[in-house]
């Protein structure tokens, strides 16, 4: 496939993916009477007027309102100023908003109720799961091929927003499919070549359904006699897959917003056994691990570097805080091993991994995979990102220190629980962050929350240690920018799953200031945006603790060598 076939096949996914975060929203709202508020485009509301007439859970009101900023359909307008720290913000109905929720409530809440069950797919695969999911199925899928809502013949705004508007619905099937037929190896099986579907190990009235819905988006085709193969598109949609894992996840989280909203914030996350109930975690590490695979180019050339120094000027290990799956230890620990000097010599002077997380099921998941690769120096251990001091404790009590350590961590400070900045006197900063973010129903405000990153890094500071800490982290994007480039961005589904999880994404630039602010120090060199635009909503940074003691960009030592 060419570059550009590959951005057309990027735009539907990105769609798909947009759809599985607005579909619960517009339905809630919509539920709820929200948009009749507005009265028609071009009507600004703040939080309070809406609360006024509602009763609804501030924070994740502006969560979703925001997502539909984001998608267009509202526009957001901030006060930004030291005073009021972002705290003040209205938003009104666009046009384009106005036409698409007219098209959009009542199908969307045709389609809502399936996305409680739609992780079951992978049931319906293996013949686990009752005729009722199947029959939901396979009408939805007719609807899909039927184009869900009307064609607008005449109206270019209302036609594209037509086509947005299909996507959004197709992606709450093809989603949950893809991830399902990845995880089952279906895809790897087809891109080996045609197959004879009753070849393959799956519920035979499941599998056709899925591969009907395929076909219906290009991807596959099916000959007469029962031969499927994948497209050029197809074949390109297997090799992105994990793309899809980690928003389709969230599908329980989701399924939730019309509580979030407008029910009881303060219901549980965990069960009594400590398993997420909003998260397919297993699927979620799957999801982020393969994606996170496209940024470690960068991380390598930073490891490499730092691994080929005199071996007194090197760190002892490698540690991960939010290890997941351990899929960047195996890999950093490979890049070391086959790219560096210390690699020839690892019999005598052995890289120490350490993989710490929060999560039970992420611990057991690395424990197996590290032991499995036969990795011979390696630890897992329950980690917290908000208590550095801790994971330094833990790792004093194993006889390791942690500033001998060269820290990584993925997509993680985002995800720190919320606590109020301490000594902050409200308004004493001027906010940039155009974010929606919320714990537990509240609303936190863009100046409360830059402070809060601010100290949350600080914390870290004292611990990034000799050599440095290597920081992949995922941000938002303003909604004027999100709404120009709907094509070109997963925005809104980063926004979806983290807004309403209370998570916590800022831009780049405002991510940029707080750490400078908190006293890490970005070594430029080695800073990787993607896409390397202002759509950027992945960085990847290597800071140092300003005017620490520090090897970690320590030139003269970078081109030395290591005898074997």
């Amino acid at each position: 496939m060419t570059e550009n076939e590959k951005s057309d096949v990027r735009a539907v996914v990105f769609s798909h993916l947009a759809g599985i975060a607005l579909a619960p929203t517009v339905t809630a709202l919509a539920g709820r009477n929200v948009f009749s508020l507005f009265g028609g485009p071009g009507n600004w509301l703040s939080l309070d007027e809406i609360e006024q007439r509602i009763r609804v859970n501030r924070g994740y009101l502006r969560v979703a309102l925001r997502l539909l900023a984001s998608a267009g359909w509202m526009e957001q307008r901030l006060n930004l100023n030291q005073a009021d720290g972002g705290r003040t913000v209205t938003f009104a109905l666009t046009p384009e908003g106005a036409v698409a929720i007219e098209l959009a409530a009542q199908v969307y809440a045709e389609i809502v109720p399936f996305m409680g069950v739609a992780i079951g797919i992978k049931d319906c695969l293996s013949g686990k799961s009752q005729e009722s999911f199947l029959l939901m199925l396979r009408a939805l899928i007719l609807r899909s091929k039927q184009g869900w809502v009307p064609d607008r013949v005449g109206d270019p705004v209302a036609a594209r927003i037509c086509r947005e508007i299909r996507r959004h619905l197709d992606g709450i099937l093809v989603g949950p499919a893809v991830v399902a037929l990845a995880r089952a190896g279906v895809f790897t099986e087809l891109q080996r070549g045609p197959v004879q579907e009753s070849a393959i190990p799956a519920n035979r009235e499941a599998l056709s359904c899925i591969f009907d819905l395929l076909i219906a988006q290009g991807w596959l085709t099916r000959d007469q006699k029962n031969c499927v193969s994948l497209t050029a598109a197809g074949a390109y949609v297997g090799q992105i897959a994990t793309s899809y894992g980690v928003t389709v996840s969230y599908l329980p989280l989701f399924t939730a917003v019309e509580t979030l909203l407008f029910g009881d914030p303060q219901f549980p996350r965990v069960d009594k056994g400590g398993v997420e109930l909003l998260v397919d975690r297993a699927m979620n590490v799957w999801g982020s691990g393969g994606a996170h695979k496209t940024y470690f180019k960068r991380v390598d050339e930073i490891v490499v570097e730092i691994f080929n120094r005199p071996l007194h000027l090197q760190p002892k290990g490698i540690c991960d805080m939010g290890c997941g799956d351990a899929t960047l230890l195996l890999h950093l620990y490979e890049v070391v091993r086959d790219q560096t000097a210390r690699g020839k010599v690892l019999e005598d002077h052995p890289l120490m991994l350490v993989g710490a997380d929060f999560n039970r099921v992420a611990r057991k998941v690395a424990h197996l995979r590290l032991y499995r690769s036969k990795i011979p120096h390696c630890t897992i251990l329950p980690g917290d990102i908000n208590r550095p001091a801790l994971l330094a404790a833990d790792l004093e009590s194993m006889g390791l220190d942690v500033h001998d350590l060269l820290h990584v961590r993925s997509f993680l400070d985002h995800n720190r629980v919320y606590a109020p900045p301490l000594a902050y006197v409200a308004g004493s900063r001027r906010a940039r962050s155009t974010g929606a973010f919320a714990h537990r129903g509240k609303e936190i405000f863009p100046d409360e929350l830059e402070e809060n990153l601010v100290q949350h890094l600080r914390r870290w500071a004292p611990y990034v240690g000799r050599f440095g800490l290597i920081v992949l982290e995922l941000h938002t994007l303003p909604p004027e920018i999100t709404a120009a480039n709907l094509e070109r961005t997963l925005a809104i589904a980063y926004d979806g799953t983290h807004g309403y999880s209370d998570q916590y994404l800022v831009e780049l630039p405002v991510f940029m200031d707080c750490a400078r602010e908190a006293g890490l120090q970005a070594e430029m060199k080695f800073q990787g945006r993607f896409p390397a635009s202002e759509l950027a909503t992945v960085s990847i940074n290597f800071f140092t603790a300003s005017g620490g003691d520090t090897l970690a960009v320590s030139s003269q030592h970078s081109a030395l060598s290591i005898q074997p």
